[in-house]
């Protein structure tokens, strides 16, 4: 089997200029200030996806950095950032012995690592071995990197089975997915709070509620309005800060009603329940 030694500016090859962009690049100017202004379009690049041409893996606003073609609105091609810049060699964990080379191969072959079988295309390979893997293998850990505007620190999930812990963001227990911070080591969050969105509508308020990452300062209220519990100064929340409402998040996305919500819709039997306390105290 041939292979052939290639470099990474060979395999990207497309006809068109591409350009770095920054998926959150309007989230540095976003504000916990519960200002309606540029709402849904911050909504709308949250829900940004599209397709790695090289690797084929997922681009989606967590992984932040992308190039795309400078002609975006007639030609849809994409890449990770990392992809864009892949290197000549690679150490790779499952075959530690020897440096692998970025090949090409006109003829078939098979990836050692996901067993995936190629026609033909670029791979990265170990002569001594006749050891290969595809792109797909070789940039997974990479694509699996993501960043948050919540922790500082970029964040990686390796793990295919689901595992049981507790998250960072909620303080509560999950058993599924998680993204952990190498850093910081007590830092874990669950793959369905890394996708909160930042802007809320809740049948809970009035007002729209925004994502926060933590109280800079303990409000004098600082029970959750729905389940009338405390909130943690670490763990994330929704809030309102033009009413100094708070409120948990599995809370504001719950579809359960305020704790409030027994005074309305003809719920009487809870004030008679105080009133008769009144009369036995009395």
């Amino acid at each position: 089997m041939e292979f052939k030694e290639v470099q990474p500016e060979e395999i990207i090859q497309h006809e068109h200029p591409l350009i770095l962009e920054d998926l959150q690049l309007m989230f540095q100017n976003y504000l916990e200030d519960d200002d309606d202004i540029d709402d849904q379009d911050l909504i709308n690049m949250q829900k940004f996806e599209c397709k790695c041409d090289v690797c084929g893996y997922r681009i989606d606003w967590y992984h932040r950095y992308y190039y795309k073609c400078s002609q975006s609105s007639s030609c849809s091609y994409s890449l990770h950032k990392s992809c864009r810049e892949l290197s000549t060699t690679l150490r790779f964990p499952a075959h530690p012995i020897h440096t692998l080379r970025l090949k090409k191969s006109s003829n078939s072959w098979s990836c050692h690592s996901c067993l995936t079988k190629h026609v033909d295309g670029i791979c990265y390979h170990c002569s001594t071995c006749d050891y290969e893997i595809d792109l797909r293998c070789a940039t997974f850990a990479k694509q699996t990197m993501i960043h948050h505007p919540g922790h500082s620190h970029p964040l990686t999930s390796i793990t295919l089975d689901p595992s049981l812990s507790k998250c960072y963001a909620c303080g509560k227990e999950h058993k599924g997915v998680f993204y952990h911070c190498n850093t910081c080591f007590y830092f874990s969050i669950h793959v369905d709070c890394v996708a909160l969105p930042f802007k809320l509508s809740s049948k809970h308020h009035v007002h729209k509620l925004t994502l926060s990452y933590s109280f800079t300062v303990i409000p004098y209220h600082s029970k959750c309005r729905i389940c009338v519990t405390s909130i943690s100064e670490r763990d994330w929340l929704y809030k309102c800060g033009k009413c100094r409402y708070y409120v948990h998040l599995d809370c504001a996305l719950s579809r359960g009603e305020p704790f409030m919500s027994i005074f309305s819709h003809g719920k009487y039997d809870f004030l008679f329940w105080l009133f008769s306390l009144h009369f036995i105290k009395n």
